[in-house]
């Protein structure tokens, strides 16, 4: 699939791989040795934390992330068998991209959502890179993995830029489907159309060579608090 066409994962201690609609689950800890990553250019003064116990207005902002990203994933999967059904795979990698899904719609006074992001150490498209709070998160999932320790399911991020309201990020694992490996399976085997239309759009491309259920990196929505609390 494309870099954006990826579900949720769930990690359920005691349970095999499995695949379910909207979430896959990590089986064993695999993990696939990761190439190294650009990072996009740090936002200047860029200040990161974990927010590990959340008072109840973070609680309401992580819950809007969370099902934002439940809703990516509903859309998305649909994404990706409307397109190769009806336009094929080699359309598939260059129109299937989180950056053509809407926001929800602001409700005044409450937290909104302002940003959707796909990212991940092996990237496609590089407009995709993570920056150094996405990285963070990304070395946390990474480093869990390598040590055969079950990933977060979900990711609580405080972020802090001069002149700037405070933004929080959540941030969710997806893992690699059977459908993904069309696109991102080993480079040599995939289907010619597929090559020439990777090569042609993402002449950078790292996203192959993966194995259904393998770590693919992190979903992210931003979010930012109503105008009144935002600091």
């Amino acid at each position: 699939m494309p870099d954006d066409a990826a579900v949720a994962v769930v990690y359920t201690p005691g349970m095999k791989a499995r695949l379910t609609p909207l979430a896959a689950v990590i089986a064993g800890g695999v993990f696939t040795a990761l190439a190294s990553a650009a990072e996009a250019p740090a936002a200047p003064s860029m200040k990161f934390s974990w927010v590990e116990n959340p008072d109840a207005t973070q609680v309401g902002i992580r819950t809007l992330g969370e099902r934002t990203i439940d809703r990516i994933g509903s859309a998305l999967i649909m994404e990706v068998e409307r397109v190769l059904t009806t336009q094929g795979l080699d359309t598939a990698v260059e129109e299937l991209h989180l950056k053509n899904l809407k926001l929800p719609r602001p409700v005044d006074g409450k937290p909104r959502v302002v940003a959707m992001k796909r990212t991940s150490l092996r990237i496609r498209n590089p407009d995709n890179a993570p920056d150094a709070a996405d990285m963070a998160a990304l070395k946390l999932v990474a480093e869990s993995l390598g040590g055969d320790e079950p990933p977060p399911k979900v990711l609580f991020q405080k972020v802090e830029t001069p002149d700037a309201p405070v933004e929080w990020r959540v941030y969710r694992p997806i893992a690699v489907t059977e459908h993904c490996l069309l696109c991102h399976g080993k480079g040599d085997s995939l289907q010619p159309s597929v090559q020439s239309a990777v090569a042609r759009h993402f002449p950078e491309d790292q996203a192959v060579n993966y194995s259904a259920y393998d770590w693919r990196g992190l979903i992210r929505v931003s979010i930012t608090e109503p105008m009144s609390r935002a600091n």
